[in-house]
């Protein structure tokens, strides 16, 4: 399931989410330009965080250059989907230059969590959802009754007879946040840093907690339910 749309309107133009997604699109672009569209293992060991060298200063850039980096295209648009989706709303309710600044720091969260469950790894962290985790935490506190609809995959499709189905944000984010707990507790596994998305959305939601008194009440609006 993809989370398309959210019931909930925007407060203002949300800039730098906006500004984040074509900053990723472009250097995914320039970076796979004549790889197709993967990125060059140099560059990912280059600018990638490499939990084994955490604690080497002349490193120290990696922890912010991994979140604008990503392996090939479905993983760079997963994370953009989701970036927009969520991102455009915590901005709206934060303002930019707040939103800009929790952003980097969960996730820089994300890759240290990482760090510290997998020490020796010289395997290189890319990927912009550590930080987009973190607004997955903040828009669970910011908005847990909001209305997420959810683009279903054909499995589901046939399943329900249906394209969408609309769910509660905290039992999609849910769904969301524990398989990740689960997935990062099994020693073998795909190649995905399930202890960055924990690190990342733990980080966001606490976050979100310190400042929840300060979140604007959200007005939603009425949403099409499609069906095919």
């Amino acid at each position: 399931m993809f989370p398309i749309v959210t019931n909930l309107k925007l407060i203002r133009t949300p800039w730098a989410t906006y500004a984040i997604t074509g900053t990723n699109v472009f250097i995914h672009l320039v970076v796979t330009w004549n790889s197709n569209f993967a990125i060059p293992s140099e560059i990912a060991r280059t600018l990638g965080f490499v939990p084994s060298l955490f604690g080497n200063l002349s490193e120290s850039h990696t922890l912010v250059t991994c979140m604008f980096l990503h392996g090939y295209l479905l993983h760079l648009s997963g994370n953009m989907l989701f970036l927009l989706v969520f991102g455009r709303l915590m901005e709206s309710e934060l303002g930019a230059s707040s939103f800009l600044a929790f952003y980097l720091a969960t996730g820089v969260t994300a890759s240290l969590t990482h760090a510290v469950v997998a020490s020796e790894s010289t395997k290189p962290l890319i990927g912009a959802s550590g930080a987009i985790s973190g607004v997955l935490g903040a828009f669970l506190i910011a908005n847990p009754r909001a209305r997420i609809t959810l683009l279903l995959d054909p499995t589901l499709i046939y399943f329900f007879r249906q394209l969408t189905v609309r769910l509660p944000a905290w039992i999609f984010l849910c769904m969301w946040f524990f398989p990740q707990i689960s997935m990062g507790l099994k020693s073998h596994g795909p190649n995905v840093a399930y202890w960055a998305h924990v690190g990342g959305f733990v980080a966001g939601a606490t976050m979100g907690i310190a400042v929840s008194r300060y979140f604007p009440r959200q007005e939603a609006v009425k949403r099409p339910h499609w069906h095919n």
